[in-house]
């Protein structure tokens, strides 16, 4: 004869069936140009950050990724890795306690319409399966001829879902690197990449619809912020991530930085250079990653502010060359 459950256990399994499910932890992931052959991929714990005291060593990477001249980019709940021949999507992850590496599928369709060397920017749309893309140049063009789309020169938006990229005009977005949409502030939220009193800054800009693909858009409107998060101008700079990490307006800045011992050796180099030509002498290896987390607001007057500004660690890798241009990490949210 079964035996009855007293209320107290019926109260347990219904609190049960409705506790909402654990969401997943998600992790600051890195690109790094710190393997011979290509890239490395780090994943960081920014809750687990200590107060930026000393620089240390990055984690192990997770993956390895030969690459040359990678746009990566995550859309529609995939990640995308585009060059100048083919795209391919990462596949979904193997099981947790299975041995099986990462693996991507080449998508042939999905090739992108400029030089991927060339990408100024990108954006997530809203609607979360179209990312913006601008690459060429920023300059005004001269010619009519000069900035044609065969040469990739204006912004484009990819369908991740149908695969399937459209040429919305040769203007360009006005930020550098990955931009977010940000609910609270109603608009894309980006590096500014215009030079001048744009540099080391945020700014906003209104977001594009996706438009068809006879249909030509103009460039939308934006705006300045208030505060300079880092200066160009400093010898040890050499590139920053912006990272939208969710509600309240919340970022993280990802600068890249050569090693502060080295600027003995970068100062010599500089005054040698009046003197001998050091376009083929070694560069300094180290780079340091500074890690930054803030929120953003507007103030009374309509201006971009940043808030509860937090530098949590430093973190130093070491190129496998000496030679050669040193690209800023990638950087993901995931």
């Amino acid at each position: 004869m079964s035996k009855r459950k007293s209320s107290d256990e019926s109260r347990g399994d219904c609190a049960a069936a409705k506790r909402p499910k654990q969401q997943a932890k998600q992790h600051l992931y890195l690109l790094v140009d710190d393997w011979e052959r290509g890239y490395s991929v780090r994943k960081l714990d920014v809750d687990a950050f200590e107060p930026a005291t000393e620089h240390t060593d990055l984690p192990p990477p997770e993956q390895r990724l030969l690459y040359l001249n990678p746009f990566f980019t995550s859309v529609a709940g995939k990640l995308f890795l585009f060059t100048d021949a083919h795209a391919e999507a990462l596949d979904d992850p193997p099981p947790y306690d299975s041995k099986a590496a990462w693996s991507w599928t080449t998508t042939i369709k999905a090739r992108p319409p400029f030089y991927t060397g060339r990408v100024l920017c990108h954006a997530l749309h809203p609607d979360g399966r179209t990312v913006f893309v601008s690459a060429g140049s920023r300059q005004r063009r001269r010619s009519r001829d000069e900035h044609s789309p065969e040469q990739g020169q204006g912004t484009f938006s990819f369908d991740a879902e149908r695969l399937r990229w459209t040429r919305h005009g040769d203007w360009v977005l006005p930020f550098t690197g990955q931009a977010y949409f940000d609910a609270e502030l109603d608009a894309w939220v980006g590096l500014c990449g215009e030079k001048g009193e744009g540099a080391g800054r945020l700014c906003t800009c209104d977001v594009v619809a996706p438009v068809a693909a006879a249909e030509f858009t103009s460039a939308p409107a934006w705006k300045l912020g208030e505060d300079k998060l880092f200066r160009n101008g400093p010898q040890l700079h050499l590139g920053a991530n912006l990272l939208y990490m969710g509600g309240d307006s919340k970022f993280c800045l990802v600068e890249s930085l050569l090693h502060e011992a080295d600027e003995k050796d970068l100062a010599r180099d500089d005054l040698m250079a009046c003197v001998v030509d050091v376009q083929c002498r070694p560069r300094p290896r180290r780079r340091v990653l500074r890690i930054t987390t803030f929120g953003l607001k507007y103030s009374k007057k309509g201006e971009l502010q940043t808030k509860m500004r937090r530098t949590g660690a430093c973190k130093v890798y070491k190129r496998p060359h000496d030679f050669g241009e040193s690209l800023a990490p990638w950087a993901f949210w995931l």
